[in-house]
């Protein structure tokens, strides 16, 4: 698999071109200027992005939302706003506090969504909560953050950012003549041996502010920038790799082809069954390789496993759910492995895209910084939370045209009373999900031995994967000896992933205590609440089907069910 990262990104390499080689747009030359940040090489487009969700929210708004003076513009446009007329620009209200309980607890306006950073450092209440977090993690050294006390440590770092860019910013846009430490320039200063960037960028901030023509100056600061000292080819390759993976968007390009899939696979159930599938099976394609390409592009640019947050690991799980679905499609001709593959595929793209978790480039946690383990531990256990997904989807999929639709016709090839096809590849699917698992949280335990000197603690983290692995147990263990049959099967493939959730997203992001504080974050309750709304919803309008198909004689008494071939023959 790296070879073919490998292979993948010297082709988009070649497609990008190199950084100087970009568009006559002012916005796309400057957005290619190497700058050091965060421990690594980006284009100085990276840094503005994170610089955008860290004070707005998102990294770019549309024309009709946003805060003023940002919405509609490119995340390049915030930072030269900031940088170039600082006092203009944070007159402005641009800092985003959306969560209406904490702007009520810390004695802010509710409506308005946007604040001046005067608004902020006013508001009476942050700084009790701030000084609150710091009492307790005085008393205990392991204390995390929690509730308004996250929120308020990210405004605090907010204020920070602003007011730096406020007293003058310096950015290590200069790379060295030797070495490897990038040196500071600015509009108004820098270090010595960066005077003809500073000049170019005095030049740029003269031209912005007066909104003359942009080209020309950033130009000259571009190639200021590349005679004051040397990018090594490592480095100008990532800043080349990363600027073409901030305009693909391959995110964004694999949820059109996923979605386009699952549409077509519907009318593929309706009309011209054969074309149509074949239609959905290569959009599902196009879309496991934009997805690819994406992870290829993140693991080049970062030089490690790309599933080191939240965000990554999302989009990991949705790759190897399409993986499985595309693969079984093929060895075993079943389409609705590849519906429920695209589904979940969709699902972790769509999700990684709706909630404000970690989608930026960064560097690793010290914890973290192991491909070794990376790969062995994160990569697998976070696989099989894209097998499991696929597996509650086909549990969604039966429930709904089966139960709700009450579609009974089309059981297995044993007749009425059989296993349904779906129920099969659910227990299957289930198996392989399992496997990884187990072995994901076992060498999990490996990694905790030789990091923190124990195997197991009990961390919430560890606890909650053991009660999933025990729950797969469980479901497994009751189809095999006959007290599952295929609604129950189909129940439980759906009530065992809200386990998976709550160890992948709960931990972290409800409980947010123990060893695994890397991955603790926050945002995204309303849209985890929904779903768990709606899967319950769902569930008991199964269930209440279920019971109405049954006293109607419509569904067979599971209990005199044959089970095919999913399990063994009760002994006698």
């Amino acid at each position: 698999m790296p070879r073919l990262f490998l292979w993948l990104s010297l082709l988009v390499v070649v497609l990008a071109g190199p950084a100087r080689a970009q568009s006559g747009d002012w916005k796309e030359q400057m957005a290619a200027i190497p700058v050091q940040s965060g421990g690594r090489v980006m284009p100085l487009d990276t840094y503005a992005r994170h610089l955008a969700v860290q004070l707005t929210g998102r990294s770019k708004w549309a024309a009709d939302r946003g805060p003023e003076g940002y919405a509609g513009r490119e995340p390049i446009e915030l930072l030269c706003e900031l940088w170039f007329r600082p006092q203009q620009f944070m007159s402005g209200a641009f800092i985003d506090i959306e969560n209406r309980p904490f702007k009520k607890a810390v004695g802010l306006p509710e409506e308005p969504r946007f604040f001046t950073p005067m608004q902020v450092v006013n508001a009476p209440g942050i700084n009790g909560v701030l000084q609150g977090f710091m009492q307790r993690r005085k008393t205990d050294s392991k204390a995390q953050p929690k509730g308004n006390e996250k929120i308020a440590l990210e405004l605090s770092g907010a204020l920070d950012r602003v007011s730096t860019f406020a007293g003058g910013a310096q950015l290590p846009i200069v790379p060295p003549v030797s070495g490897h430490v990038y040196l500071n320039a600015g509009p108004a200063g820098g270090d010595p041996g960066t005077e003809d960037v500073q000049q170019a960028l005095a030049a740029v901030r003269a031209a912005f502010v007066s909104g003359q023509a942009m080209e020309g100056p950033v130009a000259s600061l571009v190639d200021a920038v590349h005679r004051a000292g040397v990018v090594g080819a490592k480095d100008m390759r990532s800043v080349n790799l990363e600027t073409f993976y901030n305009r693909h968007r391959p995110w964004r390009m694999s949820a059109y082809a996923y979605g386009l899939s699952i549409v077509v696979f519907g009318l593929s159930r309706l009309v011209l069954r054969k074309p149509l599938l074949m239609l959905a099976i290569t959009l599902g394609v196009i879309g496991a390789g934009e997805q690819v390409l994406g992870t290829a592009l993140r693991t080049m640019i970062l030089q490690r496993a790309p599933v080191s947050n939240t965000y990554e690991a999302l989009l990991w799980m949705g790759l190897v759910a399409v993986a499985i679905g595309l693969i079984a499609q093929l060895l075993n001709r079943k389409a609705w492995y590849l519906f429920a593959g695209v589904c979940a595929a969709f699902a972790s793209v769509l999700f990684a895209g709706l909630v404000p978790l970690e989608s930026q480039t960064n560097a690793l946690p010290a914890v973290l910084r192991s491909n070794y383990w990376l790969i062995v531990h994160v990569l697998t256990i976070t696989a099989s939370y894209g097998v499991l997904l696929v597996a509650s989807v086909l549990g969604h999929a039966y429930l709904f045209k089966h139960i709700i639709l009450g579609k009974t016709a089309d059981a297995g090839e044993g007749g009425p009373w059989a296993s349904h096809p779906l129920i099969v590849q659910t227990y299957r699917t289930i198996q392989v999900g399992l496997f990884l698992l187990t072995a994901g949280t076992i060498l999990g335990g490996v990694w905790a031995a030789d990091s923190w000197g124990r195997f197991w603690g009990w961390d919430p983290k560890e606890t909650w994967a053991l009660i999933s692995i025990v729950i797969y147990f469980a479901i497994l263990h009751a189809r095999h000896i006959r007290w599952l049959r295929d609604f129950g099967m189909a129940m439980w493939a759906v009530l065992g992933f809200i386990a998976i959730v709550w160890t992948f997203y709960g931990v972290n992001y409800v409980m947010a205590t123990g060893l695994h504080s890397y991955g603790f974050g926050s945002g995204g309750e309303v849209w985890v609440g929904l779903w768990a709304i709606a899967e319950i919803a769902f569930l008991v309008a199964a269930r209440l089907r279920f019971v109405q198909l049954r006293k109607a004689g419509r569904l067979p008494d599971e209990r005199s069910m044959k089970l095919r071939a999913t399990t063994k023959p009760a002994r006698a």
